[in-house]
């Protein structure tokens, strides 16, 4: 009791102090984040490339708090603060201890992959949530609680609601079931089955939507999948193994990984459950995404649930060895510890606070990534406001873009959020706005179209509008340029004469 009530405490003052953050920091919604957002405006059983979850979660919040940056991001804070008292629920079920999930659940408050992820409204914050309620209902119930199977079942429909990858805990579930010697009757039980059936129902808006929409989500699933082809083998599995020391830091992700293997060893040996669970819900994972990245790119965030489950293990693991060495060999683990904390704080700090650091090192990061990704919108937003006001005064308007990320920002950040459309000139991957109603039937309206950079206009467009002006907006952030937009006034829209459907998914 006493390392709950301490980590409820710290909890509740970490979560308070995100909340004052995304309020009042002057950093705007990610392309992403504004694109999630836009799909809680049109709530849907599915979307085109993700489950409902996120839309319906955003939604929430926004109802609360607003169509704010705040309502957005909210829910963010809420999941990654309540992901991280499971850590802590996780090292009290398993063999880890208390302590071991107390620390763990502070330390994911550390690495910059997770405390950053949770100001972010991502799917990954959903997913990563869902995963690790999945494995502690899981744990729960081969510990003899067998209702806690149909609570599984729930938690991994809706994680497959958030994200697809969500499916990878069938087949590592059924690998620890399969090599636990001590839980291998589950699969003789109909527990494990009726809650694989009960994460298929509850997922079941997704397969109703697409059977409804040419399995759009299918196509593109695929797609991603095998995009990247043919990449070099050894330049993409170098990448993908540095982006997750990166995000994790070298001290952390050495530490995971040792507690995986600590996992695998006690596991086996000493027939641990707990153990056991832990290894076959993470190392499975991250050698499927290592495999991957030998003949394909794999984004650095795909493995975050990988680590989920692994930080009291690795707190755990950390423990074991610190009793077992002498006195320079505990010297040692305690300045890499010290080490490796500095060191993800540092960066987290780094990524929370920006400002100092683009002072220190005289470069200006917010004109690059990530940065730039998430300042800027307002601005635009501000500008693309003026440009209409003046082209009402002759016509109705209408806002758009040929990207969905620009598309997706204009919308939040334009005065009174109105409705804005993607256009599609034949040279984009298709994307939800081509499944949502266009502005084909707008004739005689006069339009704002935004593009990124110094750009020029498509023929396509110039030909369904009367004319075309164009202005180069040069989009600044607290006195510094951030990026450049082409911004074209069009003039009484004729309909487009060519409607080309995107031929990649």
């Amino acid at each position: 009791m006493r390392y709950r009530r301490r980590l409820i405490v710290i909890l509740i003052i970490i979560a308070a102090l995100r909340l004052a953050y995304i309020a009042w920091a002057p950093i705007d919604l990610s392309p992403d984040e504004a694109h999630y957002w836009e799909w809680s405006r049109r709530l849907a059983l599915s979307y085109y490339s993700k489950g409902p979850l996120m839309a319906y979660v955003i939604a929430f919040f926004t109802a609360l708090f607003g169509n704010t940056a705040f309502g957005v991001r909210a829910g963010a804070v809420v999941f990654s603060t309540a992901f991280s008292y499971l850590a802590y629920l996780l090292g009290i079920e398993t063999s880890a201890g208390e302590k071991a999930g107390f620390y763990a659940a502070l330390a994911v408050h550390a690495v910059p992959l997770f405390s950053i992820g949770s100001i972010l409204m991502t799917t990954d914050v959903l997913l990563i949530f869902f995963w690790l309620a999945s494995v502690y209902c899981v744990n729960r119930a081969v510990s003899g609680r067998a209702a806690w199977w149909y609570v599984a079942g729930v938690c991994s429909g809706l994680g497959f609601l958030a994200k697809y990858s969500m499916a990878l805990i069938y087949p590592c579930v059924f690998l620890f079931l399969l090599f636990s010697i001590k839980e291998r009757g589950w699969l003789r039980r109909k527990e494990p089955y009726l809650a694989l059936l009960i994460g298929f129902i509850v997922s079941m808006p997704v397969l109703v939507w697409n059977m409804e929409n040419k399995l759009v989500t299918m196509k593109h699933t695929l797609g991603q999948i095998h995009g990247g082809e043919g990449a070099n083998s050894i330049t993409s599995f170098l990448e993908f193994a540095a982006s997750q020391a990166g995000l994790l830091t070298p001290f952390v992700f050495v530490a995971l990984i040792y507690g995986m293997w600590r996992c695998f060893k006690y596991g086996f040996k000493e027939k641990d459950s707990g153990a056991l669970l832990i290894f076959f819900t993470s190392a499975p994972v991250l050698c499927f995404f290592l495999i991957k990245s030998l003949h394909a790119k794999v984004q650095a965030n795909w493995a975050a649930i990988s680590y989920a489950a692994l930080f009291p293990a690795a707190v755990w693991a950390f423990m074991k060895a610190y009793n077992s060495y002498g006195k320079y060999g505990r010297w040692f683990l305690k300045g890499h510890l010290v080490l490796g904390i500095l060191l993800a704080v540092a960066v987290s700090f780094a990524a929370y606070f920006p400002w100092p650091l683009e002072r220190a090192i005289k470069i200006g990061l917010f004109s690059r990534p990530p940065f730039n990704r998430i300042t800027g919108w307002r601005e635009l937003g501000a500008k693309v406001s003026d440009v209409l006001t003046e082209l009402e005064k002759d016509s109705k308007t209408f806002i758009m873009s040929d990207t969905y990320q620009i598309t997706s920002e204009l919308a939040m950040y334009t005065k009174g959020q109105p409705i804005a459309y993607n256009i599609n000139t034949g040279s984009r991957r298709m994307n939800q706005y081509d499944l949502w109603p266009s502005f084909n039937e707008l004739y005689g309206y006069s339009a704002v179209y935004v593009k990124g950079g110094d750009a020029g206009i498509e023929p396509i467009v110039a030909a369904s509008f009367d004319r075309c002006e164009k202005e180069l907006f040069n989009v600044p952030y607290r006195g510094r340029l951030v990026k450049t937009m082409s911004i074209f006034r069009c003039y009484n829209f004729k309909g487009l004469k060519e409607a080309p459907r995107p031929e990649r998914f």
